[in-house]
């Protein structure tokens, strides 16, 4: 029997260190911080997931899509 897919709420919140030339953002889903991805000018952006493992992307939507894509094979 397949799984029915379910709705989740993803919210992508700037940090306080987000600036014009640095990107930081949280990823939380259900209020909860599931990762950050944060991006110095002209460079990959580095990926922090909540198991405090750490990778790099090539963009900070890249970094997104990983982390929700870590949660939605470890954490649901």
């Amino acid at each position: 029997m397949a799984k029915r897919n379910k709705n989740i709420e993803v919210e992508i919140r700037e940090t306080s260190k987000n600036t014009d030339t640095v990107t930081d953002l949280e990823v939380l889903v259900k209020n909860k911080v599931i990762g950050t991805v944060h991006q110095e000018p002209e460079g990959q952006a580095a990926v922090h997931y909540k198991s405090e493992k750490e990778i790099t992307a090539k963009t900070v939507d890249e970094g997104i899509q990983m982390i929700i894509a870590e949660y939605n094979l470890h954490d649901q």
